[in-house]
């Protein structure tokens, strides 16, 4: 049968081998260079199997390091740690000749670069440069010829150093590169296997020729020794073959395929298996089994079996009846179950790497023919440990190959992540800038745009030379009323109203933007003329004028314009906003509903707004305020119900009244100490000139931005704390028109707080306006005074008396005391008592006139206040 099957496997083989070499061709091109490397790396390993001797097996080392790399000069070290001696067995070198000296002390060769690599255990790339700096260093010393490049690797078996091999260089054209160290190094640990190889079949070589000498004293005993040259013979190719298959197989089933085989020439292994651990070491799986009575091995949790025994002790272990009763006795392993039919003899083997044991090699026998001895155990104890190796191998390429996937999966997703993230940011970032730069209410562009498109049209007509543009500033009229009356929703209502009329009123190259409560601006570009801005002013006057229909109900409105055009290249954003603002305050104060265009008479207006202000910022430095009162009278009794405390101001020769100040003092904030100082002022008085004023309430004439945050209101608070009269003796005034430009509700809070407070407060130049009724039903004025204008108009006009006569009855109900201002004719008088009239003031009993104040007290007032 023998003879009959070798040719099949030998056409099997051939067949096989003709396969590899197509296959191989068709790699040839695109793999030349790794060709290269692994005929030199098999060549490496057949040497063990062919060289006669060492010295052939070093020069054909050497030989085929020579095809990888420059080796003209090529040496290898033998270090034997017992007698703690380096051995030279090839040398070659062009400048150092070690022929008479093969062998040195380990202690004298350490100092030196090979006995670096020795002492350390890793490869090492030198030249010149790096030498001096390991000799400056003191880490070796200078032994032989210095060369150009040197390279050096340890030959290492396991954990242990059992040499060199080193190549170096002497010319500067041959230099050595990391690539070279690291082929060097990879070819080191093939040059070890053939080393130890060659040595495993010296030794056996040796035991063979002892044997043979042995045979040769003793004729008797010749065929027993010529049996036992034979099965070492036998053992020593399957050894090698066992070597190749790590190499030869293209996969791990063929592997064990092959291993099989190999193992079944040396014992018998008909029932044969490989048993591994799961990655968490809590199940056993058979990736080969093979049994003769078609037995099945599943991969299962771990128990009591003899495959889980030699797993748990870690050593090889022959298991026949006899110990397998007493592991069974011991509670060591289990039988029964689905073990199937118990073997008569088990032998198992583990498979470990670093004393960490993974799995499990086994043979079996279910007869007594077929047995086996020590010697079988200890043969597959030796195998046992090449195959861990090739299996640890195999699965350690299997990992990086899934960890490859896992690697790129992830890459792949997280670059999706990534492109996902910056899209979403993209939109945030664009979101950001869109609520950066838009009004919320309205999505009309807001200052910043505003002023950044603006910023552009000076840029344009600064690089054009050509081309004006313009700003309009609007601000709409009554939006307070609306917004205090109806609320917040119908004030939004309002405005969203008017950016939709505004947007149809403009082309879509011009920019509307709201940069305030009831504020917008538009810029228009490209324009030819200034009857362009003009037209749009107009048109947007017009449809302002339109009623808007808020909470089902009709409300009126209106705009006031201001126009500024661009004038020359030196134009500046703010001062464009500055002279529409103006012109726009021009068009206010002209009577709403129109448009102005600023000019050199608003331009100097504003200049002398600015002198004004300057001035008032410094007119308590100067003294130059003084204080006058009026008294107040009952038109019954004329008798003095109260007393004005009223202000000037003393600019020069010029004597001001509060009309030609005021408004500046409210824009520049200089209003709020005005109002400290007359109430400070005017309690100084009152201690110096005590029982000079009769005893009647005190009037102040107060801002309204005294009531707008809790700070201010806390320090009018205070500064009526300190008056030396009474709180109820004190009457605070409130101008109409000032609390229809103020936010209602605001107003209101301050308003009642102050009236908890203790004092009273008047409502001042009532009907100058639209008179708006709200401010009697809802807030808590005790006194309402009768604007001078309208009080002159009950005289000739019958609408005003019937207004009056309104207002009379609603206070009387209301527990409201009405007063008059401006009193001047006798008739007038008259007319207003028959109106019900019964409180006033004016000229017709007295005038102004100054208070007289104490110097020094004034003084100190002053500079305190300064």
């Amino acid at each position: 049968m023998t003879q009959v099957a070798a040719p099949n496997e030998q056409l099997s083989e051939l067949k096989r081998q003709q396969k590899v070499i197509e296959r191989l061709k068709l790699l040839t091109h695109k793999y030349r260079q790794a060709e290269v490397v692994q005929k030199a790396l098999f060549r490496i390993s057949e040497l063990a199997a062919s060289a006669r001797d060492m010295d052939q097996l070093y020069a054909s080392v050497h030989a085929i390091i020579g095809e990888l790399m420059a080796a003209n000069n090529f040496y290898i070290c033998l270090y034997d740690a017992a007698s703690e001696t380096v051995h030279f067995p090839y040398f070659v070198d062009e400048q150092d000749n070690l022929d008479t000296l093969t062998q040195m002390p380990a202690e004298k060769l350490k100092r030196g670069i090979t006995g670096y690599v020795l002492r350390t255990g890793e490869p090492l790339l030198l030249t010149k440069d790096t030498f001096r700096e390991l000799e400056h260093s003191g880490e070796i010393d200078k032994m032989g010829s210095l060369h150009v490049d040197w390279l050096g690797v340890p030959l290492l078996s396991g954990d242990q150093i059992m040499g060199a091999m080193v190549v170096q260089s002497y010319q500067e054209d041959v230099r050595y590169s990391q690539q070279d160290l690291e082929l060097l190094m990879f070819v080191s640990q093939h040059v070890v296997n053939a080393l130890e190889r060659f040595r495993q079949r010296e030794l056996m070589q040796a035991e063979i020729k002892r044997q043979t000498a042995e045979l040769r004293v003793t004729n008797e005993d010749l065929l027993k020794e010529i049996t036992v040259r034979e099965k070492a013979e036998l053992q020593t190719s399957v050894l090698f073959a066992i070597s190749e298959l790590t190499n030869s197989s293209e996969d791990m089933h063929s592997f064990y395929s092959e291993l099989h085989k190999q193992i079944n020439k040396l014992l018998k292994a008909q029932n044969f298996y490989v048993a591994l651990l799961t990655e968490n070491n809590q199940q056993v799986y058979f990736p080969y089994y093979v049994d003769e009575n078609d037995r099945k091995a599943k991969q299962r949790r771990l128990r009591k079996g003899m495959t889980e025994y030699v797993l748990r002790q870690g050593s090889p272990i022959m298991i026949g009846s006899r110990e397998r009763e007493e592991l069974v006795r011991r509670g060591e392993i289990v039988v029964g179950g689905d073990n199937g039919m118990l073997a008569q003899q088990w032998l198992g083997s583990p498979l470990s790497i670093n004393d960490d044991v993974f799995g499990v090699l086994a043979v079996q026998s279910y007869n007594n023919e077929s047995t086996y001895s020590s010697d079988d155990l200890e043969l597959l104890n030796f195998v046992s440990q090449h195959v861990a190796v090739a299996i640890e191998r195999r699965r350690s390429a299997e990992k990086l190959a899934r960890a490859n996937v896992f690697l790129e999966k992830r890459i792949a997703e997280r670059t999706e992540e990534l492109v996902e993230e910056i899209e979403r940011r993209k939109k945030i970032e664009e979101k950001l800038y869109y609520d950066a730069h838009h009004d919320n209410l309205t999505g009309l562009p807001n200052r910043p745009m505003f002023t950044e498109r603006v910023e552009k049209a000076i840029r344009r007509q600064q690089r054009e030379r050509k081309g004006n543009f313009a700003v309009l500033f609007i601000d709409l009229d009554r939006f307070k009323n609306i917004n205090d009356t109806l609320g917040h929703s119908a004030g939004d209502q309002f405005l969203l109203e008017v950016s939709q009329r505004m947007r149809s009123s403009v082309s879509q190259h011009d920019l509307i933007a709201r940069i305030g409560g009831d504020e917008f601006v538009i810029l228009l570009e490209h324009i030819e003329s200034l009857e362009q801005a003009q037209q749009v002013a107009e048109s947007i006057i017009q449809m302002m004028r339109a009623p808007f229909i808020l909470d089902d109900q009709e409300h009126f409105s209106g705009a006031s314009i201001g126009i500024a055009l661009s004038r020359d290249i030196n134009e500046s954003v703010d001062r464009l906003l500055r002279d529409a603002d103006a012109a726009m305050y021009e068009a206010k104060s002209s009577g709403r509903g129109r448009y102005v265009i600023f000019d050199d008479t608003i331009r100097h207006g504003l200049v002398a707004a600015v002198s004004q202000e300057s001035a008032l910022r410094s007119a308590h430095t100067y003294r130059d305020f003084r204080l006058w009162y009026q008294p107040i009278y009952g038109l019954d009794s004329d008798r003095i119900e109260g007393h004005e405390i009223l202000l000037r101001w003393q600019r020069g020769d010029k004597l001001l009244a509060p009309g030609s100040f005021i408004k500046q003092a409210e824009r520049s904030g200089a209003i709020l100490d005005i109002d400290h100082w007359v109430i400070k002022q005017t309690a100084l008085v009152l201690e110096q000139q005590d029982g000079e004023l009769p005893q009647a309430p005190v009037h102040f004439n107060l801002s309204t931005q005294h009531l707008m945050t809790m700070r201010h209101l806390k320090a009018l608070e205070e500064a009526i704390d300190a008056l030396p009269i009474p709180k109820d003796m004190v009457v605070l005034e409130f101008d109409e028109q000032n609390l229809l430009r103020q936010e209602g509700r605001r107003l209101l809070v301050s308003l009642r707080r102050l009236h908890a407070f203790g004092v009273k407060l008047a409502l001042d130049d009532f009907g100058r306006g639209s008179g708006p009724l709200q401010f009697i039903y809802n807030y808590p004025f005790d006194i309402i005074k009768l604007d001078r204008n309208f009080v002159r108009q009950t005289g000739r006009k019958p609408r005003a008396r019937a207004m009056v006569r309104h207002v009379v009855t609603l206070c009387e109900e209301l527990s409201i005391r009405l007063t008059a201002e401006g009193l001047e004719s006798k008739a007038l008088l008259k007319q207003l008592r028959k109106l019900g009239v019964h409180h006033g003031q004016g000229n017709l009993f007295s005038a102004a006139q100054p208070l007289q104040e104490s110097d020094n007290g004034a003084s100190d007032e002053q500079e305190a206040y300064a």
